[in-house]
């Protein structure tokens, strides 16, 4: 499933109309990750299917809400003597509708549309504005087996000014946007795309004057992953200001949308956990696994907490207080022998429970020591055994033990992607 899922791609034509507040777009998936009579794949609920071919040929298929916010999931069917498999492409046209959020009482109808506000369009992935492949049935979290493309989409809009799509810089209307590595989320801008270039981060309609601050914060962040890492990254972020009525603040992959009326520092801290703090993993080594990047995850998660100890004391003690009190009942858990995952490969009980342990000093040297590891090229696995072999410590107590055994068998486990019951993280 890793394999198949690094190598599939979505080519695509999508054509935006502000004025006539339209997306309609055509999408071809290839290298499917399925072997099999059906396949489902998720679109926001206001992007309507005009139909499916599978290998050139039209398709029946079914639709139903279920285990997806504002969205559906739409079920390709195929006879009983037609498999979908790695090598069968389907192709997908949609024609989708968006609301100028402009007005406050257009605001308050919001639910689950694509927002269109002070000249831009915002479309991320928690919209589903392409299809996504589900790659199970059941109510499985994003963290659980998240779904990504190398992807090749050629974005027209008859009134834009730029388009903002994936990564880089916006671009005019007619470009063809490329990514030949599984990386993350696609987040969709169109409209009037002002672009700045800075030290640490880009910025998309950024006044002039709010950069400064923006770049000493970025720059903060930057310095506090480098020193708990002890590696470099040359990525940046992109930090866009979309102001909106509807509120929607999200990190997503490599970019930071902040959709207050006003340019927030704060929110910066925030992003921390997942987005710029998971970009800058990332750039220490390529991912090419799921392993890889749930492992990166997992470790975003923890840079946050750590971040905020520092920087952010009260918010820090809040989420401290939370993690503090599930870590009882995930250490009894653990100790179970119930084939039970975790939607993080590594909790951020876990980590904390290993701080508690070892003493931070310790733990500082065992997170540089992941990322070494992984820079040498070596597979996330045994960079995080070998890392784990690295800790000084005078007497290893049975506890610390236990939880090196229950953090292996969490590997291993997902390694081979087993049917185990999920067990959802708040965190």
């Amino acid at each position: 499933m890793s394999f198949a899922q690094k190598l599939s791609h979505l080519d695509g034509t999508v054509n935006i109309s502000l004025e006539d507040e339209t997306i309609d777009a055509t999408y071809t998936l290839s290298n499917l990750p399925v072997d099999t009579q059906t396949l489902s794949f998720r679109l926001n609920e206001y992007i309507k299917v005009k139909s499916i071919e599978l290998n050139g040929d039209r398709i029946a298929s079914s639709k139903v809400p279920q285990n997806c916010n504002d969205c559906l999931i739409y079920t390709v069917l195929v006879g009983c003597e037609v498999v979908i498999t790695p090598e069968s492409t389907l192709t997908i046209e949609t024609e989708g509708k968006f609301k100028n959020f402009d007005k406050p009482k257009s605001a308050k109808r919001y639910k689950g549309q694509l927002v269109y506000s002070n000249g831009v369009l915002r479309a991320t992935n928690a919209d589903k504005w392409y299809p996504e492949i589900v790659n199970k049935s059941s109510n499985v979290s994003d963290y659980m087996n998240p779904f990504n493309y190398t992807y090749a989409i050629t974005a027209n809009c008859t009134d834009c000014e730029s388009i903002y799509l994936g990564k880089g810089k916006p671009q005019p209307s007619g470009t063809t946007f490329t990514n030949d590595q599984v990386e993350g989320d696609l987040i969709l801008l169109a409209g009037n795309l002002k672009y700045t270039t800075g030290k640490y981060a880009n910025y998309i309609n950024v006044p002039q004057d709010k950069i400064p601050a923006l770049e000493a914060t970025f720059e903060k962040t930057r310095g506090f992953l480098q020193d708990i890492t002890q590696v470099t990254s040359d990525s940046k972020v992109v930090y866009a200001q979309v102001s909106s009525p509807v509120y929607g603040n999200e990190a997503s992959y490599n970019t930071i949308i902040n959709t207050s009326q006003q340019v927030d520092v704060a929110k910066i801290d925030d992003a921390i956990g997942e987005g710029e703090a998971y970009y800058y993993l990332s750039g220490a080594f390529k991912p090419e696994t799921q392993l890889d990047r749930m492992l990166l995850q997992s470790l975003a998660k923890y840079m946050k907490l750590r971040y905020l100890k520092k920087y952010s004391t009260n918010q820090y003690n809040t989420l401290n207080s939370f993690i503090e009190s599930k870590t009882a009942n995930t250490e009894n858990r653990l100790a179970s022998n119930q084939n039970e995952l975790n939607a993080l490969l590594i909790s951020p009980e876990q980590f904390k429970i290993l701080e508690n342990e070892i003493g931070e000093a310790e733990m500082n040297t065992f997170i540089s020591n992941i990322f070494q590891n992984l820079k040498v090229g070596k597979l996330s696995m045994q960079a995080f055994t070998d890392s784990f072999d690295q800790i000084q410590l005078a007497n290893k107590s049975e506890r610390f033990a236990q939880l090196e055994k229950n953090l292996l068998t969490q590997f291993e486990l997902r390694a081979t992607i087993p049917e185990a019951r999920e067990v959802l993280t708040e965190y």
